[in-house]
């Protein structure tokens, strides 16, 4: 990046439902405002409720700017995402939008790695990196890397998600291009968005450095198991095939795969994770 020119300022998206654990929003928080500068900002969404804790979240954030916003009804991650969207698009200065999840922890100097990235590689849309998977108690249970450059992160698509959401940074004209979170897709909203930045031309880069703590509690292998979550995955998947061109019968077993997987009982389907990791 040139020394004369201003750094991309970055508008970080943090969704949270009401109720959620304070504790771990205000860390989320306080991790990532700690790579941030006082010209970016975080937007955080409480969903189902008004905030009243704005104080404590603005003390996390200092010396960033902190908007906190609120809705008495439920609507949902994508939803709240797309709000927030409109909300940065609404306002020139910020070039780069960034994820993060309410109960992650940002590692030291994740924002200012991804920031430089891009303004290295103006070529590159959506930058995301590797994550370490912790348990609810902190501890380490493995790291999540993914295929690092765009011809790489292509050929994936149509086998699995090759971002880690909450860690990716993505260019402010990947969302004025019109492109939005599917509504109609829980679970796989950001599955579908990298789906179609990739049929618009956008392109993605991860870094190799893990850079976010995802927290993995013990319910996660259950909330994503059943029929209804495999069939989800299978469309997700069997898009992704259509869309890149890629129909073979290599592509349709590792959608046959995953289908049978989201069926198995949470214990073994968190066996065949880490195995397939």
């Amino acid at each position: 990046m040139n020394a004369c020119q201003p750094p991309l300022s970055i508008a970080t998206l943090i969704c949270m439902r009401a109720g959620s654990p304070l504790d771990l929003a205000l860390k989320a928080i306080r991790s990532t405002a700690a790579s941030l500068t006082h010209s970016d900002i975080i937007l955080l969404r409480v969903d189902g409720g008004l905030p009243t804790d704005l104080e404590l979240f603005q003390q996390a954030a200092a010396p960033v700017p902190l908007r906190l916003l609120g809705s008495q009804h439920h609507q949902g991650l994508a939803a709240c995402l797309n709000e927030l969207i409109e909300e940065v698009l609404s306002d020139e200065r910020w070039q780069l939008i960034a994820r993060m999840d309410a109960d992650d922890e940002s590692l030291p100097g994740r924002m200012k790695m991804q920031r430089m990235f891009l303004a290295e590689h103006p070529q590159i849309d959506i930058l995301g990196t590797a994550c370490i998977e912790v348990n609810e108690h902190g501890q380490h249970l493995q790291t999540k890397r993914m295929p690092l450059n765009h011809e790489a992160i292509i050929r994936r698509l149509p086998r699995s998600n090759p971002l880690n959401h909450p860690s990716v940074m993505v260019r402010r004209r990947v969302f004025a291009s019109g492109l939005r979170y599917r509504t109609d897709a829980s679970r796989t909203e950001d599955y579908h968005l990298w789906i179609d930045a990739a049929s618009k031309g956008f392109k993605f880069a991860n870094l190799s450095e893990p850079l976010l703590n995802f927290r993995r509690d013990g319910r996660f292998f259950n909330r994503r198991g059943g029929l209804r979550q495999a069939i989800a995955d299978s469309n997700v998947r069997l898009r992704a095939i259509r869309v890149l061109g890629r129909t073979n019968p290599v592509e349709l077993f590792w959608v046959f795969a995953a289908f049978t997987m989201r069926l198995l009982p949470g214990r073994l389907q968190k066996l065949a994770y880490s195995c397939l990791r």
